[in-house]
């Protein structure tokens, strides 16, 4: 029959978006052919169909759907190659889900489905927040990510800091993950090139920022400032003591004292 002799093909791996970016999301009618009479109905499957293109040999042609205007494209022109692909424009983190392209002529129909992944990623920054204690606080910092994305701090030649970071992830209104991390780096082992990582792992890409620390920026003591403090323990701790000599020495007077007058 005329029906078994066309078969609509899909993607077998989920297509990978990345927000604010086009895609085009591959079907293929085979074998090839320019078909009379042809309608493509693009949905997107969820509680309910969500029409997102709708194209058809007669009457109005090309029709996106409400929330997608001008952001769909189909390619006519490539229709008699058996291509029946929908371009999808300016991505948005919504737009993730499972779509169905449903191909008709008066004589048959074929209908296939594949699934689109959505991923953003963002720039990231390293602020210097100064001396902390014996060491120079960093703070990384970013915007704009998804799915949840992964941090790391590594010194030259991608070595993991010794020290523990703190790290906070924040999801905003726009679907989209902010992450910061903090981490105080003491002059050692982790003193010079110094990177924070943030990974995608479904575009399996990141995005790094580098700062470079010698030593001459962590926080010194002066030597006289030392010796200083060390005087002054040892004066307090003398009159301590002396204190306490003192005290015992007036207490066994007393005592004495009152020894002979009740004698």
């Amino acid at each position: 029959s005329v029906p078994e002799k066309f078969i609509l093909h899909g993607s077998l791996q989920p297509v990978v978006g990345v927000v604010g970016q086009d895609v085009v999301l591959p079907f293929q009618l085979s074998p090839p052919a320019r078909l009379a009479n042809k309608g493509v109905l693009w949905r997107k499957i969820g509680t309910e169909f969500i029409l997102v293109h709708e194209y058809s040999d007669e009457g109005p042609k090309d029709q996106p759907g409400e929330g997608y205007q001008n952001r769909t494209e189909m390619f006519p022109q490539e229709f008699s190659r058996g291509n029946v692909s929908l371009k999808l424009k300016r991505l948005q983190e919504a737009d993730a889900g499972t779509y169905h392209c449903y191909v008709s002529d008066p004589d048959w129909s074929q209908e296939a489905t594949t699934d689109l992944r959505i991923a953003a990623v963002a720039p990231v920054f390293i602020e210097v927040l100064g001396p902390q204690g014996q060491g120079i606080g960093l703070a990384c910092r970013s915007t704009g990510w998804f799915p949840k994305p992964e941090l790391q701090w590594v010194g030259k030649n991608r070595q993991n800091l010794t020290m523990d970071p703190v790290t906070y992830m924040t999801e905003g209104g726009d679907n989209l993950y902010s992450v910061e991390s903090q981490v105080t780096v003491t002059e050692g082992n982790d003193t010079g090139e110094i990177s924070c990582i943030v990974r995608n792992g479904l575009l399996e890409t990141e995005r790094q920022s580098t700062i470079q620390l010698s030593g001459d920026v962590f926080p010194r003591v002066s030597p006289w400032l030392a010796a200083f403090w060390a005087l002054l323990a040892l004066v307090l701790v003398a009159a301590g003591v002396c204190a306490y000599l003192g005290c015992t020495g007036k207490q066994k007077v007393s005592q004495k004292k009152r020894a002979e007058e009740e004698a």
